[in-house]
């Protein structure tokens, strides 16, 4: 009887900790670059990609077209998720305030299949998604060009071997995560990502939040 009560116990707490790992639809303007980031930390954190998908938008990749697939992918799927995230970069994107302004509006707009309201969030980067990478090695508190991204961001002591699409971003950069979230904390206390030319990212949320869920046990 003992036995069997503790194996009815740890099956509770197994049957919990499944229940409460949120089902998250993040859609990606790019096709590789931050799909293969995000999807490293999937694998590392051995998140099953039933409960963690990651896209890249088929309506193409300016930012409104990214939050609309999202949108249309929440609702083809069945409403089968707990929080969606739309990630697209500022470039010289016309459609960008349009997109932070869709997004907010379709914020707990809808509920999933559960009855519960979805965060839908906007995940902006001013100008581009490599400010996020270049944090991890400086501070950048000026607006910058994406072309001045690059030519930091691959100076010999920071990254010089980052190639777009590569599958290594994340391995190659995650001991500096820290630091890069606490500098895009800073951008965010500092700036609005509306403005468009103040450098801004809301990666670190994404990546901390699939960061913070509970390795499944096996």
């Amino acid at each position: 009887m003992e036995r069997r009560a503790r194996s009815e116990s740890s099956l509770r707490r197994t049957q919990g900790r499944k229940k409460s790992s949120p089902r998250i639809l993040i859609v990606c303007e790019g096709e590789k670059t931050e799909r293969n980031y995000f999807n490293a930390i999937r694998r590392e954190r051995r998140l099953s990609g039933a409960r963690v998908q990651i896209l890249p938008s088929d309506y193409g990749t300016d930012p409104l077209s990214v939050v609309n697939y999202a949108l249309d992918k929440f609702l083809a799927e069945g409403r089968a998720f707990d929080e969606v995230y739309a990630v697209f970069d500022r470039d010289d994107h016309h459609t960008y305030n349009n997109a932070l302004d869709r997004a907010s509006a379709l914020n707990n707009s809808y509920k999933n299949e559960a009855g519960v309201r979805v965060p839908f969030a906007a995940v902006p980067s001013v100008p581009n998604f490599e400010l996020w990478l270049l944090l991890h090695f400086k501070s950048v508190l000026a607006p910058i060009h994406r072309t001045e991204v690059y030519a930091e961001l691959k100076k010999p002591a920071f990254y010089p071997t980052y190639a777009k699409n590569s599958a290594t971003v994340y391995d190659d950069t995650k001991g500096n995560i820290g630091t890069a979230t606490q500098r895009a904390t800073h951008l965010r206390e500092s700036f609005n990502p509306a403005d468009g030319s103040d450098p801004y990212t809301d990666i670190d949320l994404v990546a901390n939040k699939l960061l913070s869920i509970p390795v499944p046990w096996g």
